[in-house]
């Protein structure tokens, strides 16, 4: 507008240098007036043009605060993935950590076999010698008969797990045994004291294999009797023992 009012005294002076000291004519008022027509409208002309173009950049303003929105909604989106594969990967770790530990138990138990084998094939070139290693020799023989069992049976379990481990999704979170806590039941009378004579209360240190070994049953019956989906057992869980 400033440059407006300029114009037109700039204007206002060039007509009145034209005319000089007679003043300006009619005909020099209408040019005066066309030109300032002319100059109005070119205002208006950019008045709106400048509207339009501010109003566009509104709107681009609004599709930019948009995408930014979206940009971080995505972002939000991709860090909770990142934290769920993490612990995911975390899960496996653990995982792997147990099957190490498993292996290395299987691996002590063929190394126990073994030297019994070799005690075996000692007792047997000197049981012409000494009778009395007769006994012996047969309590080893059922005791590795009885070990290869339990060794088969552990190696079934553990692939078994094994395949449990390999068919989880990554997203889900540890398994956890479910057991029972026993601390709040009522001690066994009656008809239930026979029972409760099957079941056993885990400690601190107790595997399935130990407990298998220590009341005689077979691992795969244990496993089955308690439902369980792995080998993981728990100090103050209850678990029924299989019919011998």
């Amino acid at each position: 507008m400033r440059n407006l009012y300029a114009l037109h005294a700039a204007l206002w002076c060039g007509l009145w240098m034209v005319a000089g000291c007679a003043g300006p004519s009619a005909r020099d008022f209408q040019m005066m007036q066309a030109a300032l027509k002319a100059e109005s409208a070119q205002a208006q002309r950019t008045i709106t043009d400048l509207r339009a173009e501010m109003q566009g950049v509104q709107r681009d303003l609004g599709t930019a605060r948009a995408a930014q929105a979206r940009l971080e909604g995505e972002l939000r989106e991709a860090q909770r993935r990142v934290q769920e594969a993490q612990r995911a990967l975390e899960a496996q770790r653990e995982e792997l950590v147990r099957t190490r530990e498993e292996r290395d138990r299987l691996a002590a138990i063929s190394r126990e076999l073994q030297a019994q084998l070799v005690e075996l094939g000692r007792l047997r070139q000197q049981v012409g010698e000494a009778g009395r290693d007769q006994s012996r020799l047969q309590a080893i023989e059922q005791a590795i008969e009885r070990q290869t069992k339990e060794l088969a049976e552990l190696k079934s379990a553990m692939q078994k797990l094994s395949t449990r481990a390999k068919q989880k999704p990554t997203s889900a979170g540890l398994a956890v045994p479910m057991y029972k806590d026993v601390s709040d039941q009522p001690a066994p009378s009656g008809e239930s004291a026979e029972s409760a004579s099957r079941t056993v209360i885990v400690e601190r240190g107790d595997t399935l294999w130990g407990l298998a070994r220590k009341h005689r049953v077979r691992l795969s019956e244990l496993i089955a009797v308690n439902d369980l989906t792995s080998d993981l057992i728990r100090p103050g869980q209850e678990l029924l023992l299989p019919e011998p």
